[in-house]
């Protein structure tokens, strides 16, 4: 008897696991298509404004260059805080969404 108890013990978490998992793969397409609607010229100008703001713009620390590195440091910082956007930018997710 507890072996059957068990079992359904562990069928239950699997499928709440499924259905959490399909909800974050639905946030993930969502915030994937917001991020798409953003026009490229705003996250490179967004780069830019982040890489200033940590003082990265003078020329003895690597110029325009180190300020486009160091801005996107800061988006791949957003997508570990926000697991939907690391979700929505792995290959995977993109390969279903085409």
């Amino acid at each position: 008897m507890e072996r059957r108890k068990l079992k359904n013990q562990i069928q239950q978490l699997d499928e709440q696991l499924a259905v959490e998992f399909s909800l974050l793969r639905l946030d993930a397409r969502e915030r994937y298509a917001a991020v798409r609607r953003i026009s490229p010229l705003w996250w490179v100008g967004g780069a830019a404004v982040a890489g200033a703001v940590l003082g990265k713009l003078t020329a003895g620390h690597g110029g325009p260059m180190a300020v486009a590195k160091q801005g996107m440091n800061i988006f791949r910082f957003a997508s570990l805080v926000m697991p939907g956007m690391a979700l929505a930018a792995s290959p995977a997710a993109q390969d279903a969404m085409s």
